[in-house]
């Protein structure tokens, strides 16, 4: 089981932004700039794209700033399982803009207040022994394991909420993605005091950075924006997500699972100014200037990839990026119980102060559909649970190996025994129906790589 072990460093969500601004990237990427230049004619197009794109950048800003927290789309779950589970049409439509929606009472409240006592307990229990960030007073913990965060995962709601989220995207019937099937993926929490101010991040993105441009399934995400149509650029075509590699260097919190939407559950209520998420919701246009900033005039004959660094999570900078960071506006209140997603190359940062009497808590599980590159991680992820070690894309703590109170394998439902990668799925006829050709042939490779010896 070697090749389960990762091969980061130990270190907190911290490590996923460290970089030093000054770094000189390799000269390959004057070059890369080059040939994406040079192909499909993106030179000649580049300028009128780029005056296209600013102009509607400033009247989508203009909205954002009239409605404030209201322009994020909000929806009851319930709406959503009297839809047969997938999101009211108009809804939708608006989600699917804006990059990003709060689902409401997802989970009961008592369920989620309940999830977080029980992991204050667990964090109480082993006083000292866990990592987390700050070091001297940490708010996000390197914990993945504690039975609240497994039950959540699996929460029967949550999962359907994770799937309507799916269901936005689309792909070709002959890519291996099930969007019906929803597979998990565990990361951290956080549980934010009121007044703090030490759990502040920036604007950024996260799913890497120069590999955007460097990986040529990544670069293929973005082909229309390449081309200087940026208008028939669709976010939701997960067609080259599936093998895109997202982590060419080693990124400690670089995920390399396709998650269709980052996500978390909310363990508090928590308002605007209370230490909130916020984000830019123009998911299409705030892509569309974040793949062309680095080719413009002032950048195009450097290596400088306009806050892309290797091994680092996206960085949206003043410098090169300040009308989408302009664009962008904290989330409405939640409750516990509530669920916040946004899209995967979407824009968020983390309000600088918890101006709150309460704490900021979260569960972060975002929606992972069934595909190659979900499939693979879950071999290691199963191998991380079974032994209590920080699953592969994360710091190489291992706080949790010598817990004895911490999820075992036994600890999971039937559901989260399927998300977890521990029960095969169907493919009778009456299972695959309805599937596409991708669809079918994705959850045979799922059965072949975590069940075939």
């Amino acid at each position: 089981m070697a090749h389960y072990a990762s091969s980061k460093k130990p270190g907190s969500i911290l490590s996923a932004f460290k970089s030093d601004k000054d770094e000189e990237l390799p000269e390959k990427y004057l070059s890369l700039k080059q040939e994406l230049l040079n192909t499909n004619n993106l030179k000649d197009k580049l300028a009128n794209s780029w005056t296209r794109l600013v102009k509607e950048i400033e009247n989508e800003t203009k909205e954002i700033k009239r409605l404030g927290p209201n322009v994020i789309p909000q929806v009851e779950f319930s709406d959503i399982s009297k839809n047969g589970g997938t999101f009211p049409q108009n809804i939708a439509e608006e989600v699917r803009k804006r990059g990003m929606v709060v689902i409401r009472n997802v989970v009961p409240q008592d369920e989620a207040l309940e999830y977080k006592e029980k992991v204050k307990e667990y964090i109480q229990n082993h006083k000292g022994e866990i990592a987390g960030f700050p070091d001297d007073d940490p708010q996000v913990w390197e914990l993945y394991w504690s039975k609240s965060q497994v039950a959540a995962r699996s929460h029967p709601n949550f999962v359907a909420a994770q799937t309507a989220m799916n269901s936005l995207w689309h792909a070709a019937p002959e890519t291996l993605i099930d969007f019906s099937i929803n597979t998990t993926y565990c990361d951290r929490l956080r549980i934010r005091k009121p007044g703090d101010t030490s759990f502040a991040l920036a604007e950024h993105i996260d799913g890497g950075s120069v590999e955007r441009w460097e990986d040529p399934e990544y670069r293929n995400c973005f082909k229309s924006i390449l081309s200087g149509e940026w208008e028939k650029y669709d976010p939701y075509d997960a067609t080259h997500r599936v093998n895109a590699i997202m982590d060419l260097y080693n990124c400690s919190g670089g995920c390399s699972m396709f998650r269709s939407f980052q996500g978390w559950l909310s363990l508090s209520t928590v308002f605007p100014g209370g230490g909130t998420l916020r984000v830019c919701p123009i998911i299409k246009l705030s892509t569309a200037y974040l793949i062309l900033r680095p080719l413009l005039e002032d950048l195009v004959e450097t290596t400088n990839m306009a806050g892309a660094k290797q091994g680092v999570q996206q960085h949206i900078l003043p410098e090169f990026h300040q009308p989408l960071i302009d664009a962008v506006v904290s989330i409405p209140q939640v409750n516990p119980g509530d669920c916040v997603f946004w899209h995967c190359d979407g824009i968020h940062a983390v309000e600088e102060c918890c101006n709150s009497v309460t704490d900021s808590s979260v569960f972060y599980i975002p929606s992972t559909p069934l595909c190659n590159n979900n499939i693979k991680y879950l071999a290691r992820q199963r191998y991380a649970l079974e032994n209590g070690v920080t699953p592969q894309d994360f710091p190489l703590n291992n706080c949790e190996v010598d817990f004895s109170d911490r999820a075992k394998p036994s600890d999971l439902t039937e559901l989260g025994k399927l998300g977890m990668g521990f029960t095969p799925l169907s493919l009778d006829a009456a299972s695959t129906e309805k599937l596409s050709e991708g669809a079918i042939n994705a959850r045979k490779e799922f059965n072949k790589v975590l069940f075939e010896k």
